[in-house]
């Protein structure tokens, strides 16, 4: 069978793995990138092969295709919470109750998780990487364009409820990847062992560390809100003990961070905890559009980015966000960190997800054996230059217009 070779040529190229292409070009075959470059260098290499389809994108930007490190399409029919009620700022305990009281009101929709994904991937989004308490849940997605990594998420504090939950991790098939929920809500003992069935399977440890003032308290003195809510949910925490520390120091006393460790939202951190986690090549998935909902606070980027990590970027849970996009998740990063490069703001809604998910030699990029399937967004600002393109690209927000190229 003769190969499908396309070549597609743009005003602007952004393959974030090397710098801007103006008047850049595409070229594919069998749906991987085969040559990313200016177009006259791109075009002659065309000119060798046979049967080349070529599409002359003007007025658009080729970028990679968008990852979202960390989401809760579980939660999607759940949405209409993040319409209807905003709790106070920092009231994360008030969110969470709202939350199970309408989980049990409302039974779960795998529809409504399909076009979550069907809406992330309008948008450009081709790889999710996705957290459930359902293991059901692992199957949306499995016949949709888009590919989503799955993490069953398990809770259990202390006493029975961290035994119940180190009983149920032992009956999961192998090939499921399972992972903690939060050092305020999954037991010590739960999440050493959901790390070294992570570590044995190959799978990454993505939690969520550091993001809020309430679990701050908890962990340093077992006090504030989060006491009140697991007493209040029947919890027995006579026998919880309090590490004394914030969630990163406890978490590598726990011997848990390491680089298959991703530190989601990671807004409760100091220079030092930046330092640990850079020093033990931890990850990092911001979640700023869920952060300014919940009223948590904004994670210190600056600091990251000073300490050589680049986060990603997630939309956390349709519930939590007023938008569920990897454009609005942009926009609300660049309004809190206005001193931010644009450019590293693309970067890190792109290849810094990919890195984090092992897939940079997959997507998050544009570079030869990429898969072929990447945006083309529409831009007004196409003529003003890179420096206008990437402002426009990581402003926009969901107003953003796209196709895509394959």
């Amino acid at each position: 069978m003769a190969e499908s070779i396309r070549l597609y040529r743009a005003p602007l190229v952004l393959p974030v793995a090397s710098p801007p292409l103006e008047d850049g070009a595409v070229l594919t075959a069998n749906g991987r990138v085969r040559a990313v470059g200016p177009y006259a260098e791109v075009s002659r290499q065309a000119a060798d092969l046979p049967l080349v389809v070529e599409t002359d994108y003007d007025g658009h930007v080729l970028i990679p295709a968008l990852v979202n490190a960390h989401c809760h399409l579980e939660l999607a029919h759940l949405a209409f919470l993040s319409r209807e009620w905003q709790p106070e700022a920092g009231d994360i305990t008030g969110w969470i109750r709202r939350l199970l009281e309408a989980r049990q009101e409302c039974p779960a929709d795998p529809q409504a998780a399909l076009m979550a994904l069907a809406r992330l991937f309008a948008g450009g989004c081709r790889t999710v990487l996705d957290i459930g308490n359902d293991p059901a849940s692992r199957e949306v997605g499995e016949q949709f364009k888009a590919e989503v990594f799955f993490f069953l998420e398990m809770l259990g504090l202390t006493g029975q409820a961290q035994e119940s939950a180190l009983a149920r991790l032992a009956q999961q098939p192998g090939d499921l990847c399972c992972t903690g929920h939060a050092p305020y809500s999954s037991g010590p003992e739960l999440l050493m062992a959901l790390k070294t069935r992570a570590t044995d399977g190959d799978c990454l440890f993505p939690v969520h560390l550091a993001e809020s003032a309430a679990e701050e308290e908890f962990l340093a003195a077992g006090t504030g809100p989060f006491r009140d809510f697991l007493v209040e949910r029947g919890l027995d925490l006579t026998g919880f003990q309090p590490p004394g520390c914030g969630a990163v120091t406890w978490m590598d006393t726990l011997g848990l961070l390491d680089h298959q460790t991703i530190c989601v939202h990671g807004v409760r951190v100091s220079r030092e905890d930046i330092a640990l986690l850079a020093a033990r090549g931890v990850g990092v998935c911001l979640c700023p559009g869920s952060n300014r909902f919940l009223g948590v606070g904004r994670a210190p980027l600056p600091d990251y980015l000073e300490a050589g990590i680049v986060p990603a970027l997630g939309t956390d849970s349709p519930a939590s966000n007023l938008g569920f996009s990897l454009w609005h998740e942009m926009r609300v990063l660049r309004q809190d960190h206005p001193g931010v490069e644009p450019a590293t703001v693309l970067a890190m809604a792109t290849r810094a997800g990919a890195r984090l998910l092992g897939r940079e030699g997959e997507t998050g990029v544009i570079a030869p054996g990429v898969n072929a399937a990447l945006p083309a967004v529409v831009c007004p600002d196409i003529k003003g230059g890179v420096d206008a393109v990437l402002e426009y690209l990581t402003t926009t927000g969901e107003d953003i217009r796209l196709e895509w190229i394959e």
